[in-house]
């Protein structure tokens, strides 16, 4: 397993413990994400996880699993967990089926329900991100505990990574205005897999683009921005510069054709 930074190792550590306290059928653990790929940064980044259980959860188990995340979650880095079952992977099918999930997305939802209505409220939903997490996992992550995802994972085509990330541009052309860093940086990084079967960390997003040399200066500048900000600096932009590249990304991707 190659070297994390120790604080996240720690924290990875002390969450997953708490979780084996009452969920014993978590077979395999693989990080992804920021962590995995080595662009980690402590302000800005979450931990990503998948979990794999050998059974479907209980209700009690959920229980759990919601106060454990909500208690470990920004302690001090954002949890963002995944949980599959083996048979979910074995018959792997897109968008995928899932356990449980968590991100701070869903703090309040968790928060608020009461009851039996906390257990319920993920049921029958299936999620196309864990598309990406698949490629992502089998490429670049981490096997923390268990075998390798490339041994359980049956059916699993690259083209549905396509289709995840795609989605998720169009999220990002969508709401670029509300979290700029995130979406400039995650549009290079599906036009990236796009253009070249290239997978990509937000922080290489840039190196990608320069390397090219084709890309117009004014987007180029805009990805140099976000690229600063993901690494904490401060930056600004201003409407013109989000309307540039989301004309120009809206174009190469051609998401008005699909």
């Amino acid at each position: 397993m190659r070297q994390l930074p120790t604080d996240v190792e720690n924290t990875i550590a002390s969450f997953v413990r708490a979780i084996d306290e009452f969920l014993p059928t978590v077979q395999h653990i693989y990080i992804h994400g920021s962590v995995a790929m080595g662009g980690f940064h402590p302000k800005r980044s979450d931990v990503d996880l998948l979990l794999v259980v050998s059974n479907a959860l209980t209700r009690e188990e959920r229980h759990k699993l919601i106060d454990c995340c909500l208690l470990y979650s920004n302690e001090p880095y954002p949890l963002e967990l995944s949980i599959m079952t083996v048979a979910q992977l074995k018959d792997w099918c897109h968008p995928s089926p899932f356990e449980f999930h968590y991100s701070e997305g869903w703090r309040s939802r968790f928060e608020k329900a009461n009851g039996e209505e906390r257990t319920e409220l993920q049921q029958g939903f299936t999620d196309p991100d864990l598309a990406a997490h698949m490629l992502m996992i089998l490429e670049r992550g981490i096997t923390w505990r268990g075998h390798p995802l490339h041994q359980l994972l049956c059916g699993f085509d690259s083209a549905h990574f396509s289709d995840a990330i795609r989605a998720d541009a169009i999220d990002c052309l969508d709401t670029l205005e509300e979290n700029p860093i995130y979406c400039v940086l995650n549009l290079v990084r599906g036009l990236a897999y796009e253009q070249e079967r290239v997978l990509l960390s937000k922080q290489e997003a840039l190196g990608w683009l320069e390397d090219n040399g084709h890309f117009p200066g004014n987007v180029v500048t805009v990805v140099r921005k976000a690229s600063q900000g993901c690494k904490g600096e401060g930056v600004t932009f201003d409407q013109y510069e989000l309307n540039d590249v989301r004309q120009y990304m809206n174009e190469q991707l051609q998401l008005k054709q699909k």
